[in-house]
């Protein structure tokens, strides 16, 4: 087996890596931007929910295009359009260009990030993906950390504008690298061992949306990222609006969710990889269910981070244990396929929440906000449960 961490992984990674600072840097300041402009929340969950409708469609074509054509194309044209977008909208505050602007930019962004799982996941040993998958997502999860505080401190000290100029100029960098950097690079493909052995063997190569367990864990990876959409659009306004927080208070929070997801994701895959996906699995959904219900019932900024460190423990626990049983069901030479389409699983719950958490925000308010985001991601512990021990340890080394 080729080595996991290749030049060609660094390679991939540094791409990725930039493409999420440029990303990260806006995330918690995207929803104080558009209400400082005057977008009210019903308003500005559409807007997300737009934009998360590009990434669908980005991830779910950019993973099967990046297992046909090789990754240079979509991930390069994708950041140099990223960077282009993210400039244009310190060009124009009309509602209309502002939702086509969201949309281009779920399309581009999101374009870029079924690769880096899909490359780990045909590399990585089948008895070992979570701990390689952990390891990748905490890479990731430093990187937002640090660009969610830059992100609240420029704004701040420099005002809105210039954190889509930084923005801008990181995606273009990324775009660069990708076209210069990522030539003769392949997607891996599976070959047959001369000795079969339990962890060399192969899943067959078939229709993906006829496999039980990628339907299973494609719907539970909605119903949990349903409550990220809520989180992630509706947390600085929390922050902001109930607690009294500055932006950079709020870009605080982001890196404190960031850090501990960081910390955690290690060993959470490895924990994964040697008691059981599954299990990790559900205790992760139920733990961030229940920081979701204390964010409900949050009034100050203490309270904030304590719930907001306990909703990030359960993302721990629950994504790279998902992403490496998911791996395990499918061949190599179909693994970004399959990732871009639990990807655009993953924002299709984005979009549920981002929507239907700025209706609730504006009618009802935080609370019955965040604590429709702990139902809805509980719901996937029943679909967890259907995975029985013999079906996960016969595909994908349970």
């Amino acid at each position: 087996m080729k080595r996991i961490f290749s030049s060609d992984l660094v390679r991939i990674i540094t791409v990725v890596l930039l493409g999420s600072l440029s990303i990260s840097i806006l995330q918690p300041i995207m929803p104080l931007y558009l209400t400082s402009i005057g977008i009210i929340p019903t308003v500005l969950g559409l807007m997300v929910s737009v934009a998360m409708v590009g990434m669908v469609l980005g991830e779910g074509s950019g993973g099967w295009i990046t297992d046909k054509l090789g990754l240079k194309f979509p991930m390069g044209i994708a950041a140099l359009v990223c960077a282009l977008v993210v400039f244009s909208f310190t060009l124009t505050q009309k509602l209309p260009l502002i939702f086509l602007l969201f949309f281009l930019w779920g399309i581009a962004r999101s374009m870029i990030f079924p690769v880096g799982r899909g490359y780990i996941g045909a590399a990585a040993p089948l008895m070992k993906k979570a701990t390689f998958m952990a390891i990748y997502a905490s890479i990731m999860a430093a990187v937002r950390s640090l660009a969610a505080f830059v992100g609240g401190f420029i704004v701040d000290w420099r005002g809105f504008p210039s954190v889509f100029f930084i923005s801008s100029g990181v995606a273009l960098l990324s775009g660069i690298m990708a076209v210069t950097g990522l030539r003769g690079i392949r997607p891996l493909k599976d070959e047959l061992p001369a000795v079969p052995a339990l962890t060399d063997q192969i899943p067959p190569v078939g229709p993906i949306y006829r496999s039980r367990p990628v339907i299973i864990l494609c719907t539970a990876a909605i119903l949990q990222h349903l409550e990220m959409g809520i989180s992630g659009t509706f947390l600085p306004l929390l922050a902001t609006q109930v607690a009294g927080a500055t932006a950079t208070e709020v870009g605080i929070i982001f890196t404190v969710s960031g850090l501990v997801t960081m910390v955690l994701l290690f060993p959470m895959g490895w924990l994964a990889d040697r008691y059981g996906k599954r299990d990790l699995m559900i205790l992760g959904i139920i733990i961030s269910a229940s920081g979701m219900v204390g964010l409900a019932f949050a009034q100050n900024f203490s309270w904030i981070i304590v719930f907001v460190s306990i909703r990030s423990l359960g993302m721990a626990m629950f994504s790279p244990a998902a992403v490496a049983l998911l791996s395990g069901n499918v061949p190599r030479q179909q693994q970004s396929t399959v990732m871009g389409i639990y990807g655009a699983c993953e924002d299709i719950g984005i979009i549920a929440g981002s929507t239907l958490g700025g209706f609730l925000w504006s009618i009802w308010g935080q609370q019955l906000t965040f604590i429709t985001g702990a139902i809805t991601s509980g719901l996937g512990v029943l679909l967890c449960l259907s995975l029985t021990r013999d079906q996960v340890a016969q595909k994908a080394g349970y």
